[in-house]
Protein backbone atom coordinates (compact mmCIF):
# COMPACT_ATOMS: atom_id res chain seq x y z
CA UNK A 1 0.00 0.00 0.00
CA UNK A 2 2.99 2.32 0.60
CA UNK A 3 4.59 3.66 -2.58
CA UNK A 4 8.37 3.71 -3.11
CA UNK A 5 8.88 7.42 -2.38
CA UNK A 6 7.05 7.27 0.92
CA UNK A 7 8.83 4.04 1.88
CA UNK A 8 12.17 5.74 1.14
CA UNK A 9 11.33 8.63 3.46
CA UNK A 10 10.39 6.18 6.18
CA UNK A 11 13.67 4.36 5.66
CA UNK A 12 15.59 7.61 5.93
CA UNK A 13 13.86 8.27 9.24
CA UNK A 14 14.92 4.75 10.38
CA UNK A 15 11.41 4.01 11.45
CA UNK A 16 10.20 1.85 8.58
CA UNK A 17 8.40 -1.22 9.87
CA UNK A 18 7.94 0.19 13.36
CA UNK A 19 4.51 1.52 12.50
CA UNK A 20 5.04 4.58 14.70
CA UNK A 21 6.13 7.14 12.10
CA UNK A 22 3.47 9.90 12.08
CA UNK A 23 1.60 10.53 8.84
CA UNK A 24 -0.80 13.31 7.97
CA UNK A 25 -3.46 12.36 5.40
CA UNK A 26 -3.42 15.63 3.48
CA UNK A 27 -5.31 14.43 0.41
CA UNK A 28 -7.63 11.60 -0.63
CA UNK A 29 -8.34 11.16 -4.33
CA UNK A 30 -10.72 8.67 -5.94
CA UNK A 31 -10.47 7.56 -9.55
CA UNK A 32 -12.18 4.97 -11.74
CA UNK A 33 -15.75 5.12 -10.45
CA UNK A 34 -18.59 4.49 -12.89
CA UNK A 35 -19.18 7.89 -14.50
CA UNK A 36 -22.84 7.07 -15.26
CA UNK A 37 -23.69 5.89 -11.75
CA UNK A 38 -21.08 6.96 -9.19
CA UNK A 39 -21.37 6.46 -5.46
CA UNK A 40 -22.86 9.54 -3.82
CA UNK A 41 -20.70 12.09 -1.99
CA UNK A 42 -22.51 11.38 1.28
CA UNK A 43 -21.67 7.68 0.97
CA UNK A 44 -18.02 8.45 0.25
CA UNK A 45 -17.85 10.77 3.27
CA UNK A 46 -19.34 8.09 5.52
CA UNK A 47 -16.92 5.41 4.27
CA UNK A 48 -13.90 7.74 4.51
CA UNK A 49 -15.02 9.21 7.84
CA UNK A 50 -12.20 7.77 9.95
CA UNK A 51 -9.51 9.11 7.61
CA UNK A 52 -11.24 12.49 7.19
CA UNK A 53 -11.88 13.15 10.88
CA UNK A 54 -8.54 11.76 12.08
CA UNK A 55 -5.98 12.73 9.42
CA UNK A 56 -3.06 12.52 11.85
CA UNK A 57 -2.14 8.84 12.17
CA UNK A 58 0.91 6.62 12.29
CA UNK A 59 1.91 4.08 9.63
CA UNK A 60 0.26 1.15 11.37
CA UNK A 61 -3.07 2.85 11.99
CA UNK A 62 -3.11 4.26 8.44
CA UNK A 63 -2.67 0.81 6.93
CA UNK A 64 -5.50 -0.51 9.11
CA UNK A 65 -7.77 2.47 8.34
CA UNK A 66 -7.41 2.25 4.58
CA UNK A 67 -7.61 -1.54 4.66
CA UNK A 68 -10.99 -1.12 6.36
CA UNK A 69 -11.99 1.50 3.77
CA UNK A 70 -11.11 -0.94 0.98
CA UNK A 71 -13.30 -3.65 2.53
CA UNK A 72 -16.21 -1.22 2.88
CA UNK A 73 -15.98 -0.17 -0.77
CA UNK A 74 -15.91 -3.82 -1.88
CA UNK A 75 -18.95 -4.55 0.30
CA UNK A 76 -21.04 -2.09 -1.70
CA UNK A 77 -20.98 -4.66 -4.52
CA UNK A 78 -20.22 -1.92 -7.06
CA UNK A 79 -16.56 -2.75 -7.63
CA UNK A 80 -14.61 -5.76 -8.83
CA UNK A 81 -11.44 -4.46 -7.19
CA UNK A 82 -10.26 -1.57 -5.03
CA UNK A 83 -6.59 -0.55 -4.87
CA UNK A 84 -5.31 2.02 -2.36
CA UNK A 85 -1.79 3.48 -2.28
CA UNK A 86 -0.31 5.92 0.22
CA UNK A 87 2.13 8.33 -1.44
CA UNK A 88 4.21 11.23 -0.25
CA UNK A 89 2.35 14.48 -0.96
CA UNK A 90 4.72 16.84 -2.86
CA UNK A 91 2.34 19.78 -2.48
CA UNK A 92 4.28 22.61 -0.77
CA UNK A 93 1.10 24.00 0.77
CA UNK A 94 0.60 20.74 2.69
CA UNK A 95 4.14 20.92 4.08
CA UNK A 96 3.70 24.59 5.05
CA UNK A 97 0.42 23.77 6.77
CA UNK A 98 2.11 21.11 8.90
CA UNK A 99 4.98 23.43 9.85
CA UNK A 100 2.49 26.07 10.97
CA UNK A 101 0.56 23.57 13.08
CA UNK A 102 3.70 21.97 14.58
CA UNK A 103 6.27 24.70 15.45
CA UNK A 104 9.88 23.50 15.37
CA UNK A 105 10.63 24.89 18.84
CA UNK A 106 8.31 22.30 20.35
CA UNK A 107 10.68 19.53 19.29
CA UNK A 108 7.88 17.36 17.91
CA UNK A 109 8.62 15.20 14.88
CA UNK A 110 6.98 16.63 11.77
CA UNK A 111 4.46 14.17 10.21
CA UNK A 112 4.87 13.18 6.57
CA UNK A 113 2.20 14.71 4.33
CA UNK A 114 0.52 11.73 2.67
CA UNK A 115 -1.71 11.48 -0.39
CA UNK A 116 -4.11 8.49 -0.34
CA UNK A 117 -5.02 7.40 -3.88
CA UNK A 118 -8.02 5.11 -4.33
CA UNK A 119 -8.38 3.35 -7.69
CA UNK A 120 -11.74 1.68 -8.33
CA UNK A 121 -12.55 -1.03 -10.88
CA UNK A 122 -16.35 -0.94 -11.35
CA UNK A 123 -18.40 -4.07 -11.88
CA UNK A 124 -18.90 -4.95 -15.52
CA UNK A 125 -22.71 -4.65 -15.49
CA UNK A 126 -24.73 -2.24 -13.36
CA UNK A 127 -28.14 -2.55 -15.01
CA UNK A 128 -29.43 -5.49 -17.05
CA UNK A 129 -32.65 -6.90 -18.44
CA UNK A 130 -32.99 -10.61 -19.13
CA UNK A 131 -35.66 -12.89 -20.52
CA UNK A 132 -35.80 -16.66 -20.00
CA UNK A 133 -37.82 -19.47 -21.52
CA UNK A 134 -37.82 -23.00 -20.09
CA UNK A 135 -39.25 -26.30 -21.25
CA UNK A 136 -39.28 -29.47 -19.17
CA UNK A 137 -41.09 -32.79 -19.46
CA UNK A 138 -44.37 -31.60 -17.98
CA UNK A 139 -44.15 -27.81 -17.78
CA UNK A 140 -42.98 -24.70 -19.57
CA UNK A 141 -42.34 -21.18 -18.36
CA UNK A 142 -41.25 -17.76 -19.48
CA UNK A 143 -40.00 -14.84 -17.42
CA UNK A 144 -38.51 -11.39 -17.64
CA UNK A 145 -36.29 -9.81 -14.99
CA UNK A 146 -34.65 -6.47 -14.42
CA UNK A 147 -31.71 -5.86 -12.09
CA UNK A 148 -30.27 -2.47 -11.21
CA UNK A 149 -27.40 -1.23 -9.08
CA UNK A 150 -26.77 2.11 -7.43
CA UNK A 151 -29.96 3.82 -8.62
CA UNK A 152 -29.87 6.12 -5.59
CA UNK A 153 -26.08 6.41 -5.36
CA UNK A 154 -26.01 4.43 -2.09
CA UNK A 155 -24.59 1.15 -3.37
CA UNK A 156 -28.17 -0.11 -3.48
CA UNK A 157 -29.44 -2.94 -5.67
CA UNK A 158 -32.91 -3.65 -7.03
CA UNK A 159 -34.35 -6.74 -8.70
CA UNK A 160 -37.76 -7.46 -10.26
CA UNK A 161 -38.85 -10.80 -11.76
CA UNK A 162 -42.15 -11.63 -13.47
CA UNK A 163 -42.95 -15.12 -14.74
CA UNK A 164 -45.66 -17.24 -16.36
CA UNK A 165 -46.10 -21.03 -16.24
CA UNK A 166 -47.65 -23.14 -18.99
CA UNK A 167 -48.88 -26.75 -18.87
CA UNK A 168 -48.28 -28.48 -22.24
CA UNK A 169 -50.59 -31.39 -21.33
CA UNK A 170 -53.65 -29.23 -20.62
CA UNK A 171 -52.61 -26.46 -23.05
CA UNK A 172 -53.31 -23.67 -20.59
CA UNK A 173 -51.45 -21.09 -18.57
CA UNK A 174 -51.42 -22.41 -15.04
CA UNK A 175 -49.54 -19.84 -13.01
CA UNK A 176 -47.87 -16.48 -12.65
CA UNK A 177 -45.28 -15.14 -10.23
CA UNK A 178 -43.75 -11.87 -9.11
CA UNK A 179 -40.55 -11.35 -7.12
CA UNK A 180 -38.86 -8.18 -5.97
CA UNK A 181 -35.80 -7.25 -3.93
CA UNK A 182 -34.49 -3.95 -2.59
CA UNK A 183 -31.11 -4.02 -0.86
CA UNK A 184 -29.44 -0.93 0.62
CA UNK A 185 -26.12 -0.96 2.54
CA UNK A 186 -25.87 0.92 5.81
CA UNK A 187 -24.12 4.24 5.28
CA UNK A 188 -21.16 3.82 7.65
CA UNK A 189 -20.95 0.04 7.44
CA UNK A 190 -21.72 -1.21 3.90
CA UNK A 191 -20.97 -4.80 4.94
CA UNK A 192 -24.44 -4.75 6.54
CA UNK A 193 -27.35 -4.34 4.14
CA UNK A 194 -31.04 -3.72 4.77
CA UNK A 195 -33.10 -6.06 2.57
CA UNK A 196 -36.76 -5.98 1.59
CA UNK A 197 -38.17 -8.99 -0.32
CA UNK A 198 -41.51 -9.55 -2.04
CA UNK A 199 -42.61 -12.94 -3.38
CA UNK A 200 -46.05 -13.65 -4.86
CA UNK A 201 -47.36 -16.64 -6.84
CA UNK A 202 -50.70 -17.85 -8.17
CA UNK A 203 -50.97 -21.43 -9.46
CA UNK A 204 -53.63 -23.78 -10.81
CA UNK A 205 -52.97 -27.12 -9.08
CA UNK A 206 -55.98 -29.02 -10.46
CA UNK A 207 -54.01 -31.27 -12.84
CA UNK A 208 -50.80 -32.04 -10.97
CA UNK A 209 -49.93 -35.77 -11.20
CA UNK A 210 -48.59 -35.90 -7.64
CA UNK A 211 -51.97 -34.76 -6.24
CA UNK A 212 -55.10 -36.88 -6.26
CA UNK A 213 -57.95 -35.46 -8.41
CA UNK A 214 -59.92 -34.74 -5.22
CA UNK A 215 -57.10 -32.53 -3.90
CA UNK A 216 -56.81 -30.38 -7.02
CA UNK A 217 -57.07 -26.70 -6.10
CA UNK A 218 -56.06 -23.15 -6.89
CA UNK A 219 -53.24 -21.64 -4.89
CA UNK A 220 -52.38 -18.05 -4.09
CA UNK A 221 -49.47 -17.02 -1.87
CA UNK A 222 -47.58 -13.84 -1.17
CA UNK A 223 -44.92 -13.01 1.38
CA UNK A 224 -43.06 -9.91 2.47
CA UNK A 225 -39.83 -10.06 4.46
CA UNK A 226 -37.43 -7.48 5.85
CA UNK A 227 -34.10 -7.93 7.57
CA UNK A 228 -30.36 -7.30 7.70
CA UNK A 229 -27.66 -9.13 5.76
CA UNK A 230 -24.03 -9.21 6.87
CA UNK A 231 -21.23 -9.78 4.33
CA UNK A 232 -17.63 -10.76 5.03
CA UNK A 233 -14.85 -9.97 2.55
CA UNK A 234 -12.25 -12.70 3.07
CA UNK A 235 -8.76 -11.91 1.80
CA UNK A 236 -7.47 -15.49 1.72
CA UNK A 237 -10.36 -16.96 -0.30
CA UNK A 238 -12.53 -15.69 -3.12
CA UNK A 239 -15.87 -16.16 -1.38
CA UNK A 240 -18.16 -13.67 0.34
CA UNK A 241 -20.03 -15.42 3.20
CA UNK A 242 -23.37 -13.84 4.08
CA UNK A 243 -25.65 -14.09 7.10
CA UNK A 244 -29.24 -12.85 6.95
CA UNK A 245 -31.64 -12.31 9.84
CA UNK A 246 -35.13 -10.93 9.40
CA UNK A 247 -38.85 -11.36 9.83
CA UNK A 248 -41.40 -12.40 7.22
CA UNK A 249 -45.16 -12.35 6.88
CA UNK A 250 -46.89 -14.79 4.51
CA UNK A 251 -50.48 -15.20 3.38
CA UNK A 252 -51.57 -18.44 1.69
CA UNK A 253 -54.96 -19.24 0.18
CA UNK A 254 -56.15 -22.65 -1.03
CA UNK A 255 -59.47 -22.56 -2.89
CA UNK A 256 -61.56 -24.69 -5.25
CA UNK A 257 -61.43 -27.92 -3.22
CA UNK A 258 -64.21 -30.44 -3.71
CA UNK A 259 -66.26 -32.24 -1.07
CA UNK A 260 -64.03 -35.31 -1.30
CA UNK A 261 -60.75 -33.50 -0.66
CA UNK A 262 -58.40 -35.14 1.83
CA UNK A 263 -58.26 -33.83 5.38
CA UNK A 264 -54.73 -32.49 4.81
CA UNK A 265 -56.01 -29.92 2.30
CA UNK A 266 -59.60 -29.54 3.52
CA UNK A 267 -58.62 -28.24 6.97
CA UNK A 268 -56.31 -25.66 5.38
CA UNK A 269 -58.84 -24.35 2.87
CA UNK A 270 -59.07 -20.57 2.73
CA UNK A 271 -56.63 -17.94 3.94
CA UNK A 272 -53.88 -18.77 6.41
CA UNK A 273 -51.24 -16.35 7.68
CA UNK A 274 -47.90 -16.95 9.34
CA UNK A 275 -45.14 -14.78 10.77
CA UNK A 276 -41.63 -16.18 10.97
CA UNK A 277 -38.16 -15.18 12.10
CA UNK A 278 -35.70 -16.09 9.34
CA UNK A 279 -32.01 -16.96 9.57
CA UNK A 280 -29.94 -17.74 6.46
CA UNK A 281 -26.23 -18.46 5.98
CA UNK A 282 -24.64 -18.79 2.55
CA UNK A 283 -21.06 -19.30 1.40
CA UNK A 284 -19.97 -20.10 -2.15
CA UNK A 285 -16.33 -20.87 -2.97
CA UNK A 286 -17.00 -22.60 -6.29
CA UNK A 287 -14.80 -21.95 -9.31
CA UNK A 288 -16.11 -22.43 -12.81
CA UNK A 289 -14.77 -23.64 -16.11
CA UNK A 290 -17.15 -21.88 -18.44
CA UNK A 291 -20.53 -22.44 -16.75
CA UNK A 292 -19.55 -25.76 -15.08
CA UNK A 293 -18.43 -25.74 -11.42
CA UNK A 294 -15.10 -27.57 -11.15
CA UNK A 295 -13.94 -26.97 -7.58
CA UNK A 296 -15.01 -25.55 -4.24
CA UNK A 297 -18.30 -25.82 -2.42
CA UNK A 298 -21.59 -24.04 -1.84
CA UNK A 299 -23.09 -24.20 1.65
CA UNK A 300 -26.59 -22.97 2.52
CA UNK A 301 -28.25 -23.22 5.93
CA UNK A 302 -31.67 -21.76 6.63
CA UNK A 303 -34.06 -21.86 9.56
CA UNK A 304 -37.52 -20.29 9.73
CA UNK A 305 -38.86 -20.00 13.27
CA UNK A 306 -42.65 -19.70 13.03
CA UNK A 307 -43.86 -17.48 15.88
CA UNK A 308 -47.50 -16.83 14.91
CA UNK A 309 -50.23 -18.35 12.71
CA UNK A 310 -53.86 -17.51 12.04
CA UNK A 311 -56.59 -19.26 10.04
CA UNK A 312 -59.23 -18.21 7.52
CA UNK A 313 -61.42 -16.49 10.14
CA UNK A 314 -58.44 -14.61 11.61
CA UNK A 315 -58.29 -16.77 14.70
CA UNK A 316 -54.81 -17.20 16.12
CA UNK A 317 -53.72 -20.81 16.22
CA UNK A 318 -52.44 -22.15 19.56
CA UNK A 319 -48.66 -21.77 20.12
CA UNK A 320 -48.15 -25.55 20.05
CA UNK A 321 -49.14 -25.48 16.36
CA UNK A 322 -46.05 -23.37 15.59
CA UNK A 323 -42.89 -25.03 14.31
CA UNK A 324 -39.35 -24.56 13.05
CA UNK A 325 -38.45 -25.20 9.39
CA UNK A 326 -34.79 -26.14 8.88
CA UNK A 327 -32.95 -26.69 5.59
CA UNK A 328 -29.34 -27.70 4.87
CA UNK A 329 -27.70 -27.88 1.43
CA UNK A 330 -24.09 -28.65 0.48
CA UNK A 331 -22.57 -29.00 -2.98
CA UNK A 332 -18.91 -29.95 -3.35
CA UNK A 333 -16.86 -30.25 -6.55
CA UNK A 334 -13.33 -31.48 -7.29
CA UNK A 335 -11.61 -31.91 -10.66
CA UNK A 336 -8.82 -34.08 -12.01
CA UNK A 337 -6.68 -34.39 -15.14
CA UNK A 338 -6.75 -30.70 -16.06
CA UNK A 339 -10.50 -30.39 -15.41
CA UNK A 340 -11.36 -33.23 -17.78
CA UNK A 341 -13.13 -35.09 -14.96
CA UNK A 342 -15.17 -33.46 -12.19
CA UNK A 343 -16.68 -35.29 -9.23
CA UNK A 344 -19.65 -33.66 -7.50
CA UNK A 345 -21.50 -34.33 -4.26
CA UNK A 346 -24.92 -32.85 -3.45
CA UNK A 347 -26.44 -33.31 0.02
CA UNK A 348 -29.76 -31.83 1.13
CA UNK A 349 -31.68 -32.20 4.38
CA UNK A 350 -34.97 -30.68 5.48
CA UNK A 351 -36.94 -30.89 8.72
CA UNK A 352 -40.16 -29.48 10.16
CA UNK A 353 -39.93 -29.52 13.95
CA UNK A 354 -43.29 -28.79 15.66
CA UNK A 355 -43.29 -27.14 19.06
CA UNK A 356 -46.15 -29.36 20.26
CA UNK A 357 -47.21 -32.95 19.67
CA UNK A 358 -49.41 -32.23 16.66
CA UNK A 359 -47.37 -33.25 13.61
CA UNK A 360 -50.23 -33.23 11.10
CA UNK A 361 -51.29 -29.60 11.60
CA UNK A 362 -48.61 -28.03 9.38
CA UNK A 363 -49.83 -26.25 6.26
CA UNK A 364 -49.28 -28.23 2.99
CA UNK A 365 -47.25 -25.36 1.52
CA UNK A 366 -44.72 -25.69 4.34
CA UNK A 367 -44.21 -29.41 3.70
CA UNK A 368 -41.25 -30.94 1.87
CA UNK A 369 -41.55 -32.46 -1.63
CA UNK A 370 -39.01 -34.45 -3.63
CA UNK A 371 -38.69 -35.71 -7.20
CA UNK A 372 -38.12 -34.35 -10.70
CA UNK A 373 -35.31 -33.52 -13.09
CA UNK A 374 -33.99 -30.70 -10.91
CA UNK A 375 -34.59 -32.57 -7.66
CA UNK A 376 -34.35 -36.39 -7.72
CA UNK A 377 -33.84 -37.74 -11.23
CA UNK A 378 -35.68 -40.91 -12.23
CA UNK A 379 -38.94 -39.87 -10.55
CA UNK A 380 -41.89 -37.64 -11.40
CA UNK A 381 -41.95 -34.11 -10.04
CA UNK A 382 -42.80 -34.01 -6.29
CA UNK A 383 -43.73 -37.72 -6.40
CA UNK A 384 -41.28 -39.37 -3.99
CA UNK A 385 -42.64 -40.64 -0.69
CA UNK A 386 -45.59 -38.98 1.01
CA UNK A 387 -45.91 -36.00 -1.39
CA UNK A 388 -45.67 -33.51 1.41
CA UNK A 389 -43.85 -34.54 4.58
CA UNK A 390 -42.08 -33.25 7.68
CA UNK A 391 -38.63 -34.57 6.75
CA UNK A 392 -36.64 -35.26 3.62
CA UNK A 393 -33.12 -36.01 2.50
CA UNK A 394 -31.33 -36.27 -0.81
CA UNK A 395 -27.88 -37.54 -1.78
CA UNK A 396 -26.49 -37.27 -5.31
CA UNK A 397 -23.09 -38.32 -6.71
CA UNK A 398 -22.18 -37.10 -10.20
CA UNK A 399 -19.17 -37.64 -12.44
CA UNK A 400 -18.82 -35.12 -15.30
CA UNK A 401 -16.45 -35.88 -18.18
CA UNK A 402 -15.23 -34.00 -21.20
CA UNK A 403 -16.29 -35.66 -24.43
CA UNK A 404 -13.64 -37.06 -26.76
CA UNK A 405 -12.54 -34.70 -29.55
CA UNK A 406 -14.05 -31.65 -27.91
CA UNK A 407 -11.98 -28.69 -26.65
CA UNK A 408 -11.19 -28.46 -22.96
CA UNK A 409 -13.43 -25.41 -22.56
CA UNK A 410 -16.36 -27.05 -24.36
CA UNK A 411 -19.75 -26.35 -22.69
CA UNK A 412 -20.76 -29.98 -23.35
CA UNK A 413 -20.28 -32.63 -20.66
CA UNK A 414 -21.24 -36.28 -20.22
CA UNK A 415 -22.46 -36.99 -16.69
CA UNK A 416 -23.02 -40.24 -14.80
CA UNK A 417 -25.16 -39.89 -11.70
CA UNK A 418 -26.50 -41.85 -8.77
CA UNK A 419 -29.11 -40.21 -6.53
CA UNK A 420 -31.29 -41.35 -3.67
CA UNK A 421 -33.66 -39.74 -1.20
CA UNK A 422 -36.86 -40.01 0.76
CA UNK A 423 -39.62 -38.00 2.42
CA UNK A 424 -41.15 -39.13 5.71
CA UNK A 425 -43.01 -37.90 8.78
CA UNK A 426 -41.28 -39.94 11.47
CA UNK A 427 -37.53 -40.09 12.08
CA UNK A 428 -37.87 -43.76 13.00
CA UNK A 429 -38.78 -44.53 9.39
CA UNK A 430 -35.86 -42.55 7.93
CA UNK A 431 -33.75 -45.65 7.29
CA UNK A 432 -36.55 -48.04 6.40
CA UNK A 433 -36.37 -47.45 2.63
CA UNK A 434 -35.57 -44.82 0.04
CA UNK A 435 -36.05 -43.98 -3.63
CA UNK A 436 -32.94 -44.42 -5.78
CA UNK A 437 -32.04 -44.08 -9.44
CA UNK A 438 -28.97 -44.00 -11.65
CA UNK A 439 -28.36 -42.93 -15.20
CA UNK A 440 -26.50 -40.75 -17.65
CA UNK A 441 -26.99 -37.12 -18.69
CA UNK A 442 -25.75 -35.00 -21.56
CA UNK A 443 -25.40 -31.46 -20.23
CA UNK A 444 -24.73 -28.24 -22.13
CA UNK A 445 -24.20 -25.07 -20.09
CA UNK A 446 -23.49 -21.52 -21.21
CA UNK A 447 -24.79 -18.17 -19.91
CA UNK A 448 -27.30 -18.25 -22.76
CA UNK A 449 -28.42 -21.90 -22.61
CA UNK A 450 -28.78 -24.69 -20.06
CA UNK A 451 -29.70 -28.05 -21.62
CA UNK A 452 -30.06 -31.39 -19.81
CA UNK A 453 -30.93 -34.66 -21.56
CA UNK A 454 -31.13 -37.47 -19.00
CA UNK A 455 -31.72 -41.20 -19.29
CA UNK A 456 -32.65 -42.52 -15.85
CA UNK A 457 -32.99 -46.04 -14.50
CA UNK A 458 -34.90 -46.27 -11.18
CA UNK A 459 -33.32 -48.78 -8.79
CA UNK A 460 -36.32 -48.99 -6.46
CA UNK A 461 -40.03 -49.59 -7.03
CA UNK A 462 -41.88 -48.50 -3.90
CA UNK A 463 -45.66 -48.16 -4.00
CA UNK A 464 -45.53 -44.59 -2.66
CA UNK A 465 -43.27 -43.34 -5.50
CA UNK A 466 -44.08 -42.44 -9.10
CA UNK A 467 -40.97 -43.39 -11.06
CA UNK A 468 -40.01 -41.95 -14.43
CA UNK A 469 -37.64 -44.30 -16.26
CA UNK A 470 -36.21 -43.43 -19.63
CA UNK A 471 -35.55 -40.07 -21.22
CA UNK A 472 -36.20 -36.70 -19.57
CA UNK A 473 -35.15 -33.30 -20.79
CA UNK A 474 -34.92 -29.72 -19.62
CA UNK A 475 -34.03 -26.69 -21.73
CA UNK A 476 -33.61 -23.09 -20.55
CA UNK A 477 -32.65 -20.18 -22.80
CA UNK A 478 -31.67 -16.75 -21.50
CA UNK A 479 -31.76 -13.53 -23.50
CA UNK A 480 -29.76 -10.51 -22.32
Amino acid sequence: MLDQKLAKKLEESRLEGSGTKPLYISKISIDGDNINSPLSNSSYKAILDQALTQPLQNVGSSLYTFGDIRRKLLCTGLYQDVKITLESDPDISSQDYLRERVPSELGIELPLATHAKILLTPSAVYNSTAGTTSLFDDEASMAISRSCMNLFGRGDSEYVHMGLNYDPETSKWEGKSLKGLLSVPLTKNPSVRANLNLDAVKMDMTSKPYLSPEDGHELYQYSLSAGLQKRWILEQVTSVPTLYAGISSSNRCISGLGDKASETFAKHSGNFNKIAVEMKFHNDTRKYFGAFPISGYELQIQNDYIISQSNAVHQSLPPERNFSKFHFSLQHHSSHWQNKLTKSLDIQLGALIPFGNEKDGIHPLDKWYLGGLGSLKGFQSNSVGLRGSNFYYKLCLTSSQKLIRTPLDSPLRLQFFMNLGNTFNDLRSARSSCAAATGVSLAYKTPQADVDFTYALPLTSRLQDISKPGLSFGVTFSYF
